[in-house]
């Protein structure tokens, strides 16, 4: 199963930024075309504001496009198709919000000329962009020191990501053996040959080789991602660097930097003790317990039509209550009773005992099945929120007994629920649907990465792109 990765390029601000000005040039040059003046439209006291609601629309009907995500390497007849359906989705989002507030409107026979020049330099734009990071002009270079499942993943995140900004150029192996895969099936396989073979890197066996290969290869970062640190780590090597004025980065740091999550399985107690983050306040206690009650208390008064209809069809369906409570283990290991619609037939698990729930349940009644995609069953869990029990973002409730399963089998598992259970989290809008022991330690990688960075401006991205996935699709449970 394909992991996404989480984090953003950090170039992702530069470019929305570039390509919403450029829509603002789209709009004054479709003013041009059509009067052949723009001295109106360029007057700060009549027009700039009309420009800025252009870019502002444009880059929300671009966002739930997903043309904000280069995460994933695709064609450029893509990219063309869907630019020219998300500019005609915004253009005709501005053409309603001209006729309710007619002030804001650009000028007659300027929208559809608007359409043509924005959906043109954006096209122009995307295609520069897309081709700098195929050449890798915006990339630092990096060594990695080390071998095994670390170093390993660390590179497999990299190459997954088109919009990768490092270029790894060295590679230090002092690991003493040349194993292959398949050689020793009880051995870890040593992957740094065929990796340095892939990405054209150099490959080193010796640790006095680090300085003079960050020189010659004019390295920006070292990542230290060594399996097995103590009495193997190449510290007057690593010291020279740094005065060298190259950033040391440990590979557990570096691949949350550029995954967007936590390897629970590879960080030890030392780590979080030392490492930044996993702060809070009592104004970021008291915002995110404004943000719930507001959020909370909006979606139920705006959803009060959909839940009495739904509560009529589900208990014309199938047998059984409407409202499905289920214990769950929430902040400190407190327990509460989580609340749903029913989206499966009643006493689904008589017989069974406490299971998994899987993508395709054959439990799932009809109605449940279409809920469960749109995820309206989770509507009546923000009387959950009201009530204190659960937050509007954070990581998802567990029942007790894979509580207990799971914390047995899975490290730091209980340290999720430090912070409150919530509707919606970062693990939720990362990872796809999954429901094994192996999925949850996915799960826990995302949760212990918002634990870690938990803000309200982090809160608000994981809110836009839950209803980015209510509506499109995609995320998981």
């Amino acid at each position: 199963m394909m992991i996404l990765s989480g984090r953003r390029s950090p170039y992702i601000f530069v470019f929305v930024l570039g390509e919403s000005l450029l829509m603002m040039l789209g709009a004054v040059l479709a003013v041009y075309f059509r009067t052949g003046t723009t001295a109106e439209i360029l007057t700060f006291r009549y027009s700039w504001y009309r420009l800025l609601l252009v870019p502002l629309v444009l880059q929300v009907a671009f966002y739930y496009s997903d043309l904000h995500n280069f995460r994933i390497s695709r064609p450029f007849i893509w990219t063309v198709a869907r630019v020219t359906q998300a500019t005609a989705v915004g253009t005709l989002a501005l053409a309603v919000l001209y006729y309710f507030l007619p002030r804001l409107l650009l000028g007659r026979g300027i929208l559809f000329l608007s359409f043509i020049t924005t959906t043109i330099l954006v096209l122009m734009w995307r295609g520069i962009y897309g081709w700098a990071l195929r050449q890798r002009f915006l990339a630092s270079q990096l060594i990695i020191v080390g071998s095994g499942s670390l170093a390993d993943s660390i590179i497999e995140e990299l190459l997954s990501r088109s919009d990768n900004v490092y270029n790894v150029v060295g590679l230090l192996d002092m690991s003493g053996t040349g194993r292959r895969a398949g050689d020793d099936p009880g051995c870890e396989a040593n992957l740094m040959p065929q990796w340095a073979s892939l990405l054209r890197a150099e490959l080193r066996n010796d640790a006095a080789d680090l300085v003079g290969l960050a020189r010659y290869l004019e390295a920006d970062t070292v990542v230290v991602a060594m399996d097995e640190k103590r009495g193997r780590m190449p510290m007057a090597e690593l010291l020279e660097c740094r005065l060298l004025g190259i950033p040391i980065l440990t590979g557990e740091d570096f691949y949350e930097q550029i995954a967007g999550r936590i390897l629970a399985e590879r960080i030890r107690p030392g780590w979080l003790v030392f490492s930044p983050g996993f702060t809070t306040s009592r104004m970021r206690r008291f915002t995110k317990r404004a943000m719930d009650i507001s959020l909370s208390g909006l979606g139920l008064l705006l959803t009060a039509p959909i839940t009495l209809l739904l509560a009529l069809i589900i208990k014309m369906e199938s047998k059984g209550p409407v409202i499905y409570s289920q214990e769950r283990v929430g902040q400190d290991g407190k327990r509460f009773m989580a609340h749903k619609f029913r989206s499966m037939v009643a006493d689904a698990e008589q017989r069974t005992g406490p299971v998994w729930s899987q993508e395709d349940d054959p439990r799932i009644t009809k109605v449940g099945r279409i809920i469960r995609k749109v995820r309206l069953d989770e509507i009546p869990q923000m009387y959950n929120v009201i009530k204190g029990e659960m937050s509007f973002v954070g990581p998802r409730p567990e029942r007790p007994l894979f509580v207990e399963q799971l914390t047995a089998e899975l490290p730091f598992y209980n340290e999720r629920h430090k912070v409150k259970p919530g509707i919606t989290g970062w693990a939720q809008v990362c990872f796809p649907y999954g429901s094994s022991v192996g999925a949850a330690l996915e799960k826990l990688n995302y949760d212990l990465y918002y634990i870690k960075h938990t803000s309200l401006s982090m809160d608000m991205m994981i809110i836009l792109q839950t209803i980015k996935i209510v509506l499109f699709g995609g995320g998981g449970r």
